[in-house]
Order: structure tokens, then sequence, then C-alpha cells
């Protein structure tokens, strides 16, 4: 997750306030400004209570969204960063679609980064 990319999440489902979602923010180290945790001030980009943030130091879920994007035909370099994680990026799963060990999971899109895809991720919320 980067700030824009925060920013632009909250509005996405301040724009759908009674759509039943789950959304789950991670936040990992990319930048040198992000080997801590994000502070309450980049934290608050996020607002809405349909929404879980998480850090995950050793990229775990990028490394798991990865592979499924690989295992699904998903892939492309405006998803991933130094050809390794993947960041800034939005993806949409079914309801009801749970992620399970190994890359089961499909999302219905993916799109990066989150700013440029707001439009469409929105439009999965209607």
């Amino acid at each position: 997750m980067c700030l824009q990319g925060a920013s632009a999440t909250n509005a996405i489902l301040q724009s759908a306030p009674t759509a039943k979602v789950k959304v789950f923010a991670i936040w990992e180290p990319i930048t040198f400004s992000d080997l801590t945790l994000p502070a309450d001030s980049v934290l608050r980009r996020i607002t809405d209570t349909r929404a879980a943030q998480y850090y995950d130091r050793n990229h775990l879920v990028s490394k798991a969204l990865q592979a499924q994007m690989l295992a699904h035909g998903v892939v492309g370099q405006e998803h991933l960063v130094k050809n390794e994680y993947v960041w800034d990026t939005v993806a949409v799963y079914a309801p009801g679609v749970r992620w399970e060990n190994g890359s089961g999971a499909k999302p219905d899109f993916v799109g990066a980064p989150v700013v440029g895809a707001s439009g469409r991720v929105a439009g999965y919320l209607q």
C-alpha cells in the first residue's frame, strides 16, 4: 500500500457506504520510509471500518498474491516492484472466496496503481 493508494481506497469505500465488502490494506517495506510500522497519520488515510490494515514485514501477502496472479495468468510489470513484490495493487475477489493454501483463490480483477484502478474497483461494489 502507498499513501495515494490508501487515500484512494478510502474514497472507494466512502463512495459505496452500503456495500458489503471487506478490505485488507497491507503495508509492506518497499521504500526506505517503509522500514518501520506506518505512523498513525498514515493509517488514518483509511478510516472506513470495513477496512483492516496490516504491516507485512516479510512480504508474505505479496508473495501469495503474486502466486495467485501467476497461477491464473494475471501478471504484468505494472503489478510488481523490483520484479519481486506486488505493491500499490488492488485485487477484487467474489463474495465468499477464501484464501486457502496454494494458489486457489482467483481474483476477479487486479489493477495497479490503486489510484488508476479505483473506477473499476468502485464498479464491483455497486
